[in-house]
């Protein structure tokens, strides 16, 4: 179970690494995010935390870093899930591609099914869509999205 988002850039794909790699980097792109603290940075091993405009706070771990992009794990005391963070592209054009793979906490298989084709995924995806279109509208800009710019979240905001 899984939820994805990609957006194809007129730019190098140096850029888009570069900008996915700053420290505090959602702040600029991320439309729900009030804050992105650094605790350890850069590289695997980085720490960093995200608090959301409605005070959730999660931490993230970056388990790999590499040309490619990173993989982090993110919660506040145990992995809600597991998000990658894929570059792709040359010297004229390059992609964003961001996947997030819940951990659902039902237990039951039959109830975390039901919960994630008619809840669940759809919440993630609306939530992943708006902070690719983020990222698009920074890295063309290069000025930080308003909060709740595509919307309200009822997660997040």
């Amino acid at each position: 179970m899984y939820v994805e988002a990609k957006k194809t850039f007129k730019k190098n794909r140096s850029e888009i690494l570069d900008a996915i790699r700053l420290p505090n980097n959602l702040e600029n792109y991320h439309p729900f995010c009030k804050e992105n603290k650094v605790e350890k940075w850069p590289g695997k091993g980085s720490i960093d935390y995200v608090k959301y405009l409605n005070g959730l706070k999660y931490r993230r771990d970056f388990v790999k870093w590499d040309e490619s992009g990173y993989v982090l794990d993110i919660g506040v005391k145990s992995k809600v899930a597991r998000v990658k963070w894929l570059v792709e592209g040359n010297s004229t054009q390059s992609s964003l591609k961001i996947t997030i793979n819940p951990k659902l906490p039902y237990k039951n298989k039959i109830i975390r099914t039901i919960m994630w084709h008619i809840y669940i995924k759809y919440r993630l995806q609306i939530y992943i869509n708006n902070v690719v279109e983020g990222f698009a509208d920074y890295i063309d800009t290069k000025e930080r999205v308003p909060m709740n710019k595509y919307g309200k979240h009822p997660w997040f905001s």
